[in-house]
């Protein structure tokens, strides 16, 4: 039985079945056409997740966030995979806060276990006025960053004629009707899913470093490199 490389799409959005849904899933069904990648969709529009109130309780006990929402499953199912591509729309020239919520959630992860060290993943945006993309993708993309994580592909696109210099409207079917900016986003797909499938097979080969000796963003060790390793057996 062939082993499947897992890619997760997350739409960062309060829309559901909206523009950034669209794009995100657009992203994926590019990437499903790949050999051997499987794909799971999740928007963030209907779900329940708190902002990190920096109490410190994941930092002084080693432990996830205590706040009990819907963040937690979406975490893990975030830590398993091989591949993430990442959707949020353009506010005020960076992104909503669906996805800044989720992620800050995550500190945890990030420090202590290396879940999240060497994930590929791309970014998607969607905008109204054809301003603001750069900045909404670099943020996704420094988040990633901190993460440890592989940035290999970024898609944006646009969803009215005000983008083109047009009077404001919405374009009939939304982001969709964007050729160029869906081809960008198509690529985002194809691309995390080429280079997710490589690096699962260097690891699968152990080309990498022996986990003990992995540092996070700030230069410390992952004291619990271990539990990583039980995540990767549980799902191979």
């Amino acid at each position: 039985m062939k082993k499947t490389t897992k890619i997760l799409g997350i739409s960062g959005t309060p829309i559901k079945d909206g523009n950034c849904d669209k794009a995100v899933q657009a992203a994926l069904e590019a990437a499903s056409m790949i050999e051997g990648i499987e794909t799971e969709f999740i928007t963030l529009a209907d779900k329940k997740i708190a902002a990190c109130k920096h109490c410190q309780y994941c930092i002084e006990n080693m432990v996830p966030c205590k706040i009990e929402d819907d963040s937690t499953w979406i975490i893990n199912k975030m830590a398993e995979a091989d591949g993430m591509i990442w959707g949020a729309p353009v506010w005020t020239h960076t992104i909503a806060p669906q996805l800044i919520n989720l992620t800050s959630r995550a500190r945890y992860y990030v420090f202590f276990t290396g879940d999240f060290r060497n994930i590929v993943f791309g970014t998607t945006t969607v905008c109204w006025f054809g301003v603001g993309e750069e900045f909404a993708l670099m943020t996704m993309e420094a988040i990633g960053g901190n993460w440890l994580m592989i940035p290999v592909g970024r898609g944006w696109a646009k969803i009215s004629e005000a983008a083109y210099g047009k009077r404001p409207a919405y374009m009939e079917h939304g982001v969709l009707d964007d050729s160029a900016g869906m081809l960008r986003i198509r690529i985002v797909g194809t691309r995390v899913a080429e280079i997710a499938k490589k690096i699962k097979y260097a690891n699968e080969a152990k080309i990498a470093l022996p986990p003990e000796e992995e540092r996070s963003i700030t230069g410390g060790k992952f004291p619990l490199w271990h539990l990583r390793r039980k995540i990767t057996q549980k799902s191979a």
